[in-house]
């Protein structure tokens, strides 16, 4: 029996407070997503994130990177709440700004390329969402997804590419400007492949190849596919890679929140002070 997967979006500005906190549910899937380097954030950040980790729904967060011209000090800020952000999520996805800054021209406006910027970031929760929506031959379900993320909890790459034909490295394909590098170091990986009406055989066992010789460090965790009813010879490739490095190294004045702390507040709240 399949189990229902609610799939939610929240994150500091528009956060659709108590009414989807209370829908969340331990199946659930709940994205939260940060741009980071405001201080005066920082702390709504570790509220909204208890408070949604204390519904045991899959929390996974989506946390932005400063562009380096906005400054050190404010780079530093988003450096402390990625760590915090890190403590309280399944998961974090994140992007560098300054790499989501080389997928729009230069003369762009900064309306539109915050607009494309959020596009990216919604086309990556979406891949997530479809994966465990849609069925197929092999299905990659919720479990498989929890169980993936929760063996290896820290940095998540989440990354599709499509076409008919793969003549260039794998791994320039793959590669965003503006996602982890080093994500063929991953420990372990989801690959799930869909393919059109005329794909044959010799080409799916070709793009496996090279697949599993791109990702020899990591241990395949899954192996999905499913069928587009479409003409023609294209591949749709999702990859999930986890047990990779921070982004950046953490402050050396960084103290975890102590545990204690959610359980004087979790007292306090049931007698009333």
């Amino acid at each position: 029996m399949e189990t229902s997967v609610s799939i939610y979006q929240m994150n500091s500005g528009i956060l659709q407070s108590e009414k989807k906190m209370d829908e969340l549910e331990p199946n659930d899937i709940c994205f939260y997503r940060f741009i980071g380097g405001n201080p005066s954030e920082t702390e709504d950040l570790i509220e909204q994130l208890s408070e949604i980790k204390e519904s045991h729904a899959l929390l996974i967060g989506v946390f932005r990177f400063p562009f380096r011209f906005e400054g050190k000090k404010r780079f530093e800020t988003a450096t402390m709440q990625y760590f915090r952000m890190k403590e309280f999520c399944d998961a974090v996805i994140y992007f560098n700004s300054d790499g989501l800054m080389e997928t729009i021209d230069p003369s762009t406006t900064i309306h539109d390329a915050n607009q494309t910027f959020n596009a990216i970031e919604e086309e990556t929760i979406g891949t997530l969402r479809e994966m465990v929506e849609q069925t197929g031959e092999m299905n990659i379900d919720y479990q498989d997804i929890e169980t993936f993320i929760k063996e290896n909890r820290g940095p998540l790459f989440v990354h599709t590419v499509e076409g008919d034909t793969f003549d260039e490295p794998l791994k320039y394909l793959i590669s965003t400007p503006y996602l982890p590098e080093d994500f063929t170091d991953g420990k372990q990986l989801i690959i799930n492949i869909g393919y059109t009406r005329d794909m044959d055989m010799e080409a799916f066992r070709q793009i496996n190849l090279r697949l599993h010789d791109l990702f020899s460090k990591a241990d395949l965790f899954k192996l999905g596919s499913y069928f587009m009813d479409e003409p023609g010879q294209r591949f749709k490739i999702t990859l999930l890679v986890n047990g990779i490095e921070d982004p950046i190294a953490a402050p050396t004045d960084y103290k975890k929140i102590p545990k204690y702390k959610d359980l004087f507040k979790k007292w306090t709240a049931k007698i009333g002070w």
